[in-house]
């Protein structure tokens, strides 16, 4: 498939994904941030390169010209922060062209690569959208096919890299769409006990048996 291609469908899949937000969550829709700059991602990616002789990949890059990232919103009624607004992707917080790149260059030039050298960088965080979490979901553009593709990343127990579940982010993106609009799809299979909730305007994935202290409903009853 053509980078060309591969941009087509991750924009078209990420206007699906939105829509969706802006109709059904539209809390989690308000914590879209504006387009990044293409200044911004240039320079950032420049960064990558410099440091580790790859770049973003290109699906990556045209998710930044429609999103920048996210941004903490108010949510009336989020008693204790249960709730970010942001974090409404299963795997975790949609990162930004810097963000993306903290963990990815956390060691700081001049130092052995804990990662072996692969070409990915950290695309959602788990836990922080400074991309200064523990684990999260990288994409890689690497010419090696068994690690080209979206799979988790770790610095819980070392700098752990799991295969790819997903060819691509358009692919992880798609199977989120559909799990949403249809409560099956290729997601359902690998998400372990996490399903997509509606709870005061967010989107939030939780396993149900743990439930959340503030109301909350299924995407799919």
């Amino acid at each position: 498939m053509s980078d060309q291609s591969e941009i087509e469908q991750i924009t078209a899949v990420w206007a699906r994904l939105t829509g969706w937000l802006a109709e059904c969550a539209p809390v989690s829709y308000a914590s879209l941030l504006p387009p990044a700059t293409a200044s911004a991602v240039a320079a950032a990616e420049a960064r990558l390169t410099h440091e580790l002789d790859f770049a973003f990949p290109p699906e990556l890059t045209a998710l930044w010209r429609m999103c920048g990232g996210v941004q903490g919103v108010e949510v009336p009624g989020n008693r204790d922060g249960a709730l970010w607004a942001g974090k409404f992707l299963p795997g975790g917080i949609f990162l930004g062209p810097e963000a993306a790149l903290w963990q990815r260059l956390r060691f700081g030039p001049g130092e052995d690569d804990p990662w072996g050298g692969t070409d990915f960088v950290s695309f959602l965080d788990g836990e922080e959208p400074s991309g200064a979490g523990e684990f999260g979901v990288y994409v890689s553009f690497s010419t090696d096919p068994t690690l080209r593709g979206v799979g988790d990343w770790s610095t819980m127990t070392g700098s752990d890299l799991s295969p790819p579940a997903w060819p691509s982010a358009t692919a992880y993106l798609e199977a989120v769409c559909e799990l949403l609009q249809t409560g099956g799809g290729p997601l359902l299979e690998v998400a372990d006990r996490k399903q997509p909730v509606l709870a005061l305007g967010c989107l939030v994935w939780i396993d149900p048996a743990d439930g959340l202290e503030v109301p909350w409903r299924p995407v799919h009853p």
